[in-house]
């Protein structure tokens, strides 16, 4: 059975006969006896050892707002949560222990890459030119990031990904604020701080979309990448589909349509540039 399916089972079974609201900030003893309940029953289907491991992460989650944020004061919305976290912390803690404990190269050398093309693709949206000054920003941008994802708690109720391109996103931001109030960026490469840093808090985060700056050369470049490949440009960029839809429209997970697209902008991306290099000859 899916969680899905187990958290549908769940809801009824409740004894619950009406939707109960309650002011999280004003009872939060409340939240924490129904977070308990919800462990027990998890204990029972998953073991004791689970709700060892998640209990501090939902307890912090509850202290920093995440859990209001989610249920929106609903009560029966808990049960949902706890086994979000549940699966969250059973899929990506492996992952994390690697990143955050082990500092494994294995795992860090790809992330790393994405951080330094989420960055640089940050700065191109901002109206940075392209090249090499702006990829050292990225990569320097990048570098602050991953030095923060190593100190910052997971909270496991949402994809990785998101989670750490809103800290690639504050990093740049961070750049930009600061840059211009020492004007150590050229005039030409100044753009409007139009936007305050994003909350990486905040629970259910999309990776946002990584513009590229894609010419009247694009249709070729298309026609030379992967199907799949294809198809996730095709969902997010022409048709507007967020990851969600996208995933459901492919029939995969959200995690591997973020990385068809960053593969896919990647591809494109050296597609395009030979086709530059070439009409320059």
């Amino acid at each position: 059975m899916t969680v899905k399916g187990i958290i549908q089972r769940a809801t009824r079974d409740e004894k619950t006969t009406h939707t109960q609201r309650v002011s999280m900030s004003q009872e939060p003893e409340i939240i924490r006896h129904m977070l308990e309940a919800e462990l027990q029953s998890l204990a029972e289907s998953k073991g004791a050892g689970i709700v060892q491991q998640i209990r501090p992460i939902l307890l912090t989650n509850l202290d920093r707002g995440r859990i209001q944020s989610f249920t929106e004061g609903r009560t029966d919305r808990i049960s949902d949560y706890v086994w979000r976290v549940a699966e969250g912390f059973s899929s990506l803690h492996p992952y994390l222990h690697d990143l955050q404990i082990e500092h494994s190269a294995e795992a860090w050398e790809p992330l790393f890459e994405r951080m330094q093309t989420w960055a640089y693709n940050f700065f191109l949206r901002k109206n940075f030119a392209a090249g090499d000054q702006t990829l050292e920003i990225a990569i320097e941008c990048a570098t602050e990031a991953a030095i923060n994802l190593l100190n910052t708690h997971f909270p496991y109720d949402t994809e990785f990904d998101p989670w750490a391109h809103i800290i690639v996103q504050n990093a740049c931001r961070k750049f930009i604020h600061h840059s211009l109030k020492k004007s150590a960026v050229p005039n030409e490469m100044k753009v409007e701080l139009d936007d305050e840093l994003v909350d990486p808090e905040k629970p259910l985060l999309e990776l946002q979309s990584l513009r590229g700056e894609l010419d009247g050369d694009l249709a070729s470049a298309l026609a030379q990448i992967s199907e799949a490949r294809r198809a996730v440009i095709q969902y997010l960029y022409f048709e507007e589909l967020n990851p969600e839809e996208t995933a459901q429209k492919m029939g995969k997970s959200v995690g591997a349509i973020y990385t068809l697209q960053f593969h896919a902008l990647r591809d494109l991306r050296k597609i395009l540039d030979r086709i530059r290099d070439n009409l320059n000859e």
